[in-house]
């Protein structure tokens, strides 16, 4: 009995902590939601649109047909990528404002390896991974350059990491439209098709790019909360001069922070080449006219130091912008105006984070 009431109170007081922990951020999303949707309720309303009407759509368009689940998928995968390279960097207080260019190099050399090998006639099994590798250390290879720059030159990545985004855009713009590249049929600048033994497919209409999402949280969350590297990576945020005097080789860890954010941006490119598009194409990484890198920003704002809490704030972006394509389409309601809410919804998280945190 003695042990049964012991077993009772440690589990309310397990669960009082719990609850003590969450609150706080309970709080801060709360609130941010609230008064967000409020602002966009009010504009709707003096747009002349039915509020009802247009939070109903918003929010469950999603979740009214399998289709509007899938298109949701989607877009949740390349931007689950692109939010990991901008987080990754950012625990060492560095931020890589390049996902985007990233993203799009490594699609494009994806494209280039894929239509160089297409004569080959290699299998699947062969190609796939192939490409999978060279998408990987093209996005990371990018990301490098701006990590050298900070490292033996002191130039602010995230100064760099914009500029290459530029440089980026050329290379898929030149590569669409080069000899031996170009779709001649196609109306927009693109590739051709690349071979079929270069598509990773489908199930039930979700692409297979979803296991390699998947199995991205879990590398990452390792990577940050149980490997030397994450452990370099933080301490180096927390206090980079404590860590260098206690023996973290900055200029290695920097490095390595970039080469592994390039990485996933570089793979979220490629995977969206082979598994979505099945050819190169200008706007490959555009969702809605936004690009993924300034979406993977908002994300990481949203979750703050939770790597494992990423997957959630990218489908819940992704819910939003699914959401304002049928607002669209089927209400005449600007896009702009769910850009706007999200905009809201993050900065209030972060002044109200900020606000909540300088109480402690």
């Amino acid at each position: 009995m003695a042990l049964a009431l012991g077993a009772k109170s440690s589990a309310q007081s397990w669960g009082a902590r719990t609850l003590s922990r969450a609150l706080p951020g309970i709080k801060v999303y709360g609130l941010a939601l609230s008064v967000s949707f409020g602002v966009i309720a009010a504009i709707s309303a003096a747009l002349g649109y039915s509020v009802p009407e247009v939070l109903r759509t918003l929010v469950f368009s999603s979740f009214r047909s399998y289709a509007g689940l899938k298109s949701t998928i989607k877009i949740s995968i390349p931007l689950l990528f692109t939010t990991y390279a901008f987080f990754i960097p950012a625990k060492m207080r560095f931020y890589n404002c390049g996902a985007w260019g990233q993203m799009l190099f490594g699609g494009a050399m994806t494209a280039v390896v894929a239509l160089l090998l297409a004569d080959w006639n290699l299998p699947s099994v062969v190609l796939i991974p192939l490409l999978v590798i060279t998408a990987i250390l093209a996005g990371g290879a990018f990301a490098l350059i701006a990590g050298y720059l900070k490292a033996d030159y002191d130039i602010n990545p995230i100064v760099s990491t914009i500029m290459l985004n530029y440089v980026a855009i050329q290379c898929v713009g030149f590569f669409c439209t080069a000899r031996g590249f170009l779709d001649p049929t196609g109306g927009h600048p693109q590739t051709k098709l690349l071979p079929s033994s270069a598509a990773l497919g489908f199930v039930g209409g979700i692409p297979y790019s979803f296991l390699l999402a998947a199995l991205t949280v879990l590398v990452v969350s390792v990577l940050i909360n149980r490997t030397r590297l994450g452990y370099e990576i933080n301490a180096i945020g927390y206090n980079p001069v404590a860590a260098q005097s206690y023996g973290i080789d900055f200029r290695r860890t920097l490095l390595l922070t970039f080469f592994f954010g390039g990485a996933l941006a570089g793979l979220g490119g490629g995977l969206e080449v082979m598994n979505i598009h099945n050819r190169l194409l200008v706007g490959f990484a555009d969702i809605s006219g936004l690009e993924l890198g300034a979406l993977g920003i908002l994300a990481t704002l949203v979750v703050g130091e939770n790597p494992m809490a990423v997957p959630v704030s990218c489908f819940l972006m992704s819910v939003l912008l699914v959401g304002a394509d049928r607002l669209q389409r089927t209400m005449q309601v600007p896009v702009e105006l769910v850009f706007l809410l999200q905009a809201m919804i993050v900065l209030l998280i972060v002044i109200t984070r900020a606000k909540l945190s300088a109480k402690r």
